[in-house]
């Protein structure tokens, strides 16, 4: 009786150790996927525009994008908008919010704040000379050179000039076409971005020397200059605001977004996104605007947290 008694002791102990053992274990995972979850301290969000917080040139959720700039306005936190189009036309995207943003247009080529160009990386004159010289090949029906507030179509074809006109207004400038009696001398300010117009189905347009491809189709060729992206301009804006990049939250879509994404300490894409974008993100999203608050209440959910162990202790 005895021994059966030691005997059952014994591994009573054995089990009870295997249990705390089993519990501390489970605690340390515990702590350690708090830890990983804690959100980053967010002091920016940069996201771009199409794909994201556009769709069909209209706002996704005009609710939600309010709410998310009153909750960002609050903690002093700029939103930033990175998209391939010109200021302009993302001024009236983004009507009546457009001067609570900061733009970072014609994908990175520029940073713009209270309606002042900041800093911008042009495109040189050789390489603009290049663009124009394209006008002699038979797959390209037009060039336009983008500015800061005005963009100037070269173009041989009148379908494309009222496109164009259509879909820029006074924004754009005609220099050049088959209803001009002669063309108008080139623009005497800075051009961030070339569009190269081409007839369907033809063969890619090579970059000019100093220029790289941000956009290719079969229709049209977007070109900015070779280091320009926009996470070159998130640099230059984080750097005077001594931001650092773990503390930026940024979105996107397209390839476009790669350097960008790559770099932010928190980086989300938007569910379809292709594979090569999409896999670079820990997180993904519908809805910018929604996940923008999500995020911020888990940081103060978790800022709470650490207070109320703080106090404890």
């Amino acid at each position: 009786m005895m021994n059966s008694l030691n005997f059952l002791r014994r591994n009573c102990q054995k089990i009870h150790v295997k249990i705390l053992t089993f519990g501390a274990l489970c605690c340390i995972i515990y702590m350690v996927n708090y830890l990983e979850e804690v959100p980053r301290i967010i002091r920016i969000v940069i996201s771009d525009a199409d794909g994201t917080l556009v769709t069909n040139s209209k706002l996704i959720d005009t609710r939600a994008f309010s709410r998310m700039l009153t909750a960002l306005g609050s903690r002093n936190i700029p939103m930033c908008i990175a998209s391939g189009r010109t200021y302009p036309a993302l001024r009236r995207l983004f009507a009546p919010y457009a001067d609570k943003l900061l733009y970072f247009p014609l994908d990175g080529a520029c940073v713009i704040a209270d309606d002042t160009l900041l800093c911008g990386f042009p495109i040189g004159i050789s390489s603009i000379a290049d663009s124009l010289r394209l006008l002699c090949d038979s797959r390209v029906r037009g060039i336009e050179l983008c500015a800061y507030k005005t963009s100037y179509l070269f173009t041989k074809d009148t379908a494309l000039t009222c496109s164009e006109q259509k879909r820029l207004g006074e924004e754009l400038s005609v220099l050049w076409s088959p209803d001009t009696a002669e063309a108008q001398p080139l623009p005497n300010e800075p051009i961030y971005k070339i569009i190269v117009f081409t007839r369907r189905s033809s063969d890619p347009i090579s970059a000019p020397n100093g220029t790289r491809a941000v956009y290719q189709s079969d229709i049209v060729t977007e070109l900015v200059r070779e280091d320009v992206n926009k996470r070159r301009a998130a640099e230059l804006v984080c750097d005077a605001l001594k931001i650092t990049p773990d503390e930026i939250l940024a979105y996107g879509d397209s390839e476009n977004d790669r350097e960008l994404l790559s770099w932010a300490g928190t980086a989300v894409t938007m569910y379809g996104a292709k594979h090569e974008i999409f896999s670079i993100t820990k997180y993904h999203t519908q809805n910018v605007a929604e996940s923008v608050i999500r995020f911020l209440r888990d940081e103060d959910a978790a800022q709470n947290r650490r207070s109320g162990t703080h106090g404890k202790i």
